[in-house]
Order: structure tokens, then C-alpha cells, then sequence
């Protein structure tokens, strides 16, 4: 903190040069102190973005130094950290802007060497996200804001639903819309299935595909087609893969009858060598004893050069054979590398599909529970605006159980807020039941 001496000085220099970081410094410290307890305690979660302000106090001059560098805004990251140059990361989660701002000026002191931190302020310039659905008129994302209620995040959601449309045309166009985006999707989640099921098949090296049971009791010509075509694409992709190791199988059979061939041949040639050298040694002594002339030894001298020549050739030409015989073997092994590779990148893409698509579906199935009435139902939930709404709070964005809760509940980032009425569960249930479609357990 800058000594008191400066204090006076420094508020009437902010004001002077209408310095936005210098006011808001100099009101922070004039704001009176119950306001700050009357506000309720926000710690930062991961997507809320916040502005980090950093001076310096220096003392030759009598004026605060900007840290230009650091200054400006961060987001927290899913991991509940930001990333402040000179600093690196810092956990932001769970904390108060204020506790984030004394962590990052101890950080700065640290790495620079100063004797003093400095004055750093946190200030948070968006909060994260929660959701409201269900029976509200706009059901969508908000920003959060510390203290918000359920009360106050409904209203934002244009208050309880509006009804409509008595004749339910806009209502029934919508359920026919959805209810065939739905067929669409269980198509499409049937088809990615059983392309799952293949590659997992080829990955594995199976002889077989093993389609999920949903598929093997499948009746529609559509399913059993697409099973059919599945099965045909994996028996040729099986029996073009055979084929290839079947060539180079019988490459490498060629390979190592040649190199055989060539052994044989190259031992005939030793024996031939050893009978020439042999006649050469014997002409050897009949020409020191002046029997023969030099002529025949010369000639002999040559053959036997010859024969060695050949014999090289030989072992060089089953040196180059082995080579091919080992680059086919490896080729086999590539080949089926290769094989294994494309499937599971196939299947991850896959994978990756089928999660989207379920995604999908449950947002669609969401959808038509809230906007798909039909003309029987829309007097069913005509009878619901009689009926006290109840609020349902899930947390984690999803991943935990919904809890109950009422008006006056404060909602925390990332909340889903789904608002009901007692014959929501039931009338749900009704309309899945007249459009033949079944929620996914």
C-alpha cells in the first residue's frame, strides 16, 4: 500500500488526469465498508473473465507506474487458473478477486525483486454462464451475477411461459418438425452404430463383426440394410487385405526358392574353383620342371580368376534377394499396421460422432417436450397455469441429481434452473408415448 503521506496527492492527480485505473483505485478506497459486506462473496470459476490493473508506487517521482504488460483481461480457464506473464499460472478458482489480487502482486514481487508488491486490483468483467428451461418464455443461457436468485434469473427468462395459439397449428407443426429430426437421429445413430461395430471388428483383427443386440433385433428394412452393408464393406475389406499378404507371401516363397537356387549354384562353383586350382597347382609343377610351357599355366590362372568372379556374382545376387526377401516380409507387417491404424482413427471419429448425435438428440427430445404439443395436450397445459411452478436446480452443468429449491435460492455459476409444474412429469410422458419415441436410459 502507498504510504499515507501520498494519499491526498495521489487521489487529486487521478482526478487531474482522468485516469480510469487511478479513479477506480482512488473510489475503492473511499467506498464506504457496508457495502462491501451487503454484497454477497462471488470466488471465480472457470470462464469468468476479469481485468487485472497493476501500478507501481514510486517514490522518486511521487507517482504510480502502470504495468502496462500485465494489465488487461484474463479468462479463468476450465482448469481454474490464468496465465499472467512474469507470473505464469495462477489458481483463480474458488477465490475472491481480492484474495487472486494479493496472490498475483506476492507473485510479482517474488519474480522481480521489489520491496515492495504492488498495488494489484481484480475486477470481474463477466461472469460465467447458468440455464434456465422449461416453463419459462425464453429458455436460455444467462450471465450469472453474484446474489442472483431463481426469482430474478426467471424473469430474465421472460417469466413463466406464455401460452399461444389455441388452435395448437404453430404446436403441432413444431412436434412433427422435432418428432422427424428425432427419427432422423435414430437413423443416423443406428448407422454410426454399426460402423462402430465394424471397426471395432477390424481394429481387433476379429473374423466377425459383433453388432450391438439393438441392431441384430432390428425388423426395418432400413436397419437390416444398413447391417447388410456394414458386413459387406468388412468381408472386402478382409478379403482385399488377404489377398495382399497373400501376394507378398508368395513373393517371399519366389524370394527364398532363389536364394536357395543361388546357394546351390554357388557351391557347385567352390567345387568347380577347387578342381581348377587343383590342375593349377599340378601345371604349376610341371612347368618349374620345364615339362609344360608357361602359356598353360596362364590360361588355367585365368579360368580359375573367371570361376572366382562368377562366385561372387552368385553370393552377390543372393545378398540382393535376402534384401528383397526381408523388405517383403516387412512390407506384410506394414500393411497390417496400417490396417489397424486407419481403423482407430475411423473409430474415434466415429466415436466422436456418436457422441455429438446424442448430444443432439437429447437437446431436439428437450425441445419437443417443451414446444411439441399436440391440440390434446395444449388444453392439458393450458390447465398447467393454474398450477404452482416448482424450480429444480441441477449443479456441475448437469452431472449431479436436481435438487429442489425455491425462489429465494441463490443460484452459483453453471446452474441448470429447470422450471416445472407437478403435471409436467406426467403430460412428458404422454407426448413421448404419442409419438413412439422413447428417452435413451
Amino acid at each position: 500500500m502507498p504510504h499515507a503521506d501520498h494519499s491526498l496527492s495521489y487521489r487529486l492527480s487521478c482526478l487531474g488526469r482522468a485516469s480510469t485505473l487511478c479513479l477506480a483505485i482512488g473510489l475503492s478506497a473511499l467506498a464506504p465498508l457496508h457495502q462491501a459486506q451487503a454484497e454477497p462473496v462471488f470466488r471465480l470459476q472457470p470462464q469468468t473473465r476479469v481485468k487485472v490493473a497493476i501500478v507501481e508506487w514510486v517514490a522518486s517521482t511521487g507517482e504510480y507506474k502502470e504495468w502496462t504488460a500485465l494489465n488487461g483481461e484474463y479468462v479463468v480457464s476450465p482448469a481454474g487458473t490464468i496465465s499472467v506473464p512474469l507470473v505464469g499460472e495462477v489458481k483463480a478458482r474458488d477465490r475472491t478477486p481480492a484474495e487472486l489480487a494479493a496472490t498475483i502482486a506476492d507473485l510479482l514481487k517474488e519474480r522481480t525483486g521489489l520491496s515492495k508488491a504492488p498495488e494489484t486490483s481484480v475486477e470481474v468483467v463477466r461472469y460465467p454462464m447458468i440455464y434456465v428451461t422449461g416453463l419459462v418464455d425464453r429458455p436460455s443461457e444467462l450471465e450469472f451475477r453474484p446474489g442472483m436468485t431463481v426469482m430474478q434469473a426467471v424473469a430474465m427468462a421472460g417469466g413463466r411461459e406464455r401460452r399461444t395459439n389455441p388452435a395448437g397449428g404453430y404446436s403441432d407443426m413444431e412436434q412433427i418438425r422435432y418428432t422427424g429430426e428425432l427419427n432422423r437421429m435414430e437413423l443416423e445413430m443406428m448407422q454410426l452404430a454399426a460402423r462402430r461395430a465394424r471397426l471395432r471388428a477390424e481394429f481387433t483383427d476379429s473374423t466377425k463383426i459383433e453388432f450391438p443386440q439393438a441392431l441384430k433385433a432390428a425388423t426395418g428394412a432400413a436397419i437390416q440394410q444398413i447391417v447388410r452393408d456394414e458386413s459387406t464393406l468388412f468381408d472386402a475389406r478382409v478379403e482385399a487385405m488377404r489377398r495382399q499378404l497373400d501376394s507378398l507371401a508368395e513373393l517371399g516363397t519366389l524370394l527364398k526358392n532363389e536364394i536357395d537356387v543361388l546357394d546351390e549354384k554357388t557351391a557347385v562353383q567352390q567345387r568347380q574353383i577347387e578342381i581348377a586350382q587343383d590342375e593349377l597347382k599340378g601345371i604349376s609343377k610341371l612347368v618349374n620342371d620345364q615339362t609344360v610351357t608357361k602359356s598353360r599355366q596362364t590360361s588355367l590362372e585365368r579360368i580359375v580368376a573367371e570361376l572366382q568372379s562368377d562366385k561372387l556374382d552368385l553370393q552377390v545376387a543372393a545378398m540382393r534377394a535376402k534384401q528383397k526377401l526381408s523388405e517383403t516380409e516387412r512390407d506384410a507387417v506394414t500393411l497390417q499396421g496400417q490396417r489397424r491404424t486407419e481403423a482407430g482413427r475411423d473409430l474415434q471419429t466415429t466415436e466422436a460422432a456418436i457422441e455429438d448425435l446424442k448430444l443432439k438428440r437429447s437437446t431436439t427430445l428437450q425441445l419437443l417436450q417443451i414446444n411439441g404439443a399436440s391440440l390434446s395436450r395444449f388444453a392439458d397445459m393450458k390447465a398447467m397455469d393454474l398450477e404452482p411452478l416448482e424450480y429444480w436446480i441441477t449443479h456441475g452443468g448437469g452431472t449431479e441429481p436436481a435438487v429442489k429449491v425455491t425462489e429465494a435460492t441463490l443460484l452459483v455459476p453453471g446452474d441448470v434452473l429447470d422450471v416445472r409444474s407437478a403435471l409436467t412429469a406426467a403430460l412428458d410422458k404422454k407426448l413421448l408415448t404419442s409419438v413412439g419415441i422413447e428417452q435413451s436410459q
